[in-house]
């Protein structure tokens, strides 16, 4: 009998990936779902309009604020919150928080209480977030974390594709309806994740997990030195990415002139590459390290994000540069969490996420604030050039910080695991 062979390499298969979701099926059935649910926030401005007569423009914008002044107090709360509740039962209160808080807002007139109940919407609504990207790092193997956190993008995504669609067909019917198909959609969504088996990983992942990202050399200084720099880095992608949510609609039809057909066509084109190649890609890319993964994907927003100004001279690079900051959108957010949850130990984990979404909301809040009269008295090339040397600087402070293992942590190149192979006769 000849001698036994050494043990082969193996790089699991996109089905094999795919497969390995399946400690986080439930979580992901539940993001999902929670997400088409969403139906009265994007009519929620016409909602108030139609069913509270009375109430002027500027108080429904302050109304609808709220929501987002409520998502940054969760996300950094959420730590201090899942210190005494567990974290699977915090984020079931959580998706039951929204369906009655929709509810009592159908039956509300006051409006001091619209603006309360919709602080505590977004805050019940955002809860979720940290907490769901919590239990990802704490289930999956370091190797298949980057793709299980695009697989909760693509969740996401699926579920905001579907709620707007949902919420037309509803808002036409009644506008009365709209309370009730998001209560109903997070009761059930509350009871799927309440089911849900969501199993740490064993001792021997934790194990293997803290000595290849360097988290357990870490102190409670070197810790938060990790984190805050991290934080400080991305700060321009947060920033950027922000801003075809929140200004494309008014960039396109009001600083030039295209019609709506243009706006939706870039959300078309964001949309369908999520959708169809962000799980593909990140299965790709899961040889290459986070630093290396992050790079690759700030440099693609760079070039996306100035080609958005050339748009004013023709307009279908629009639609290219909307292909190509996706790209990067589709690397760099799996990563990042990704990156959070190598650096930060058990215990503040929910406390890092919550700080991690909070960050991305508050990018939402200025984003807008900053770029919109920037545009206006600088005009589109200038204006999105200069977004694209935000990210150049973010780029270059990413690849300074990320070459010093005391700041960055220590990164190894992934490898497959190793698959024993039959000893030949």
């Amino acid at each position: 009998m000849s001698a036994p062979q050494t043990a082969a390499p193996h790089k699991p298969g996109l089905r094999e990936n795919i497969a390995g979701l399946r400690p986080i099926a439930g979580l992901l059935a539940t993001v999902a779902l929670s997400r088409s649910a969403v139906v009265l926030y994007p009519f929620y401005g016409v909602y108030l309009a139609t069913e509270r007569h009375g109430l002027s423009v500027e108080v429904i914008g302050l109304v609808v604020g709220m929501f987002g002044v409520g998502a940054l107090i969760a996300g950094v709360a959420s730590g201090a919150l899942a210190a005494r509740v567990r974290e699977q039962r915090l984020a079931v209160m959580g998706l039951a928080g929204v369906a009655v808080i929709v509810l009592v807002i159908a039956m509300t007139t006051e409006l001091w209480m619209l603006a309360v109940l919709t602080a505590l919407w977004g805050f019940c609504y955002e809860l979720v977030n940290p907490i769901a990207y919590t239990l990802v790092a704490r289930v999956m193997p370091e190797a298949q974390r980057r793709f299980a956190f695009s697989a909760v993008r693509l969740a996401i995504n699926l579920g905001m594709g579907i709620g707007p669609v949902i919420a037309g067909i509803l808002f036409n019917v009644s506008p009365g309806l709209l309370p009730w198909g998001t209560a109903i959609g997070y009761v059930v969504s509350a009871f799927i994740l309440a089911r849900a088996r969501i199993t740490a990983g064993s001792a021997a992942d934790a194990t293997e997990d803290t000595t290849a990202t360097g988290v357990a050399d870490a102190g409670p200084g070197r810790d938060g030195v990790r984190f805050w720099s991290f934080i400080a880095v991305t700060t321009p992608i947060h920033l950027a990415y922000a801003l075809p949510s929140t200004v494309a609609s008014v960039y396109v039809i009001h600083v030039l002139g295209e019609s709506a057909a243009w706006a939706s066509a870039i959300f078309a084109v964001n949309a369908f590459l999520v959708l169809t190649v962000e799980i593909a890609l990140n299965h790709a890319m899961l040889d290459l390290t986070r630093r290396t993964s992050l790079l690759i994907g700030y440099a693609c927003a760079i070039v996306g994000f100035v080609l958005m100004g050339f748009g004013s001279y023709q307009t279908w690079l629009l639609l290219v540069a909307t292909a190509v900051w996706t790209v990067g959108e589709m690397i760099v957010y799996p990563v990042m969490p990704d990156h959070i949850s190598a650096i930060t130990p058990d215990r503040l984990r929910v406390r890092n996420m919550g700080f991690y979404t909070a960050h991305f909301n508050l990018g939402v809040v200025l984003a807008p604030l900053i770029f919109l009269p920037l545009v206006s008295g600088i005009g589109p090339v200038a204006s999105w050039s200069l977004v694209g040397g935000v990210l150049l600087t973010g780029l270059i402070a990413t690849a300074a910080i990320s070459n010093s293992p005391r700041i960055w942590g220590h990164e190894k190149t992934p490898k497959p695991a190793p698959v024993p192979v039959p000893a030949g006769t």
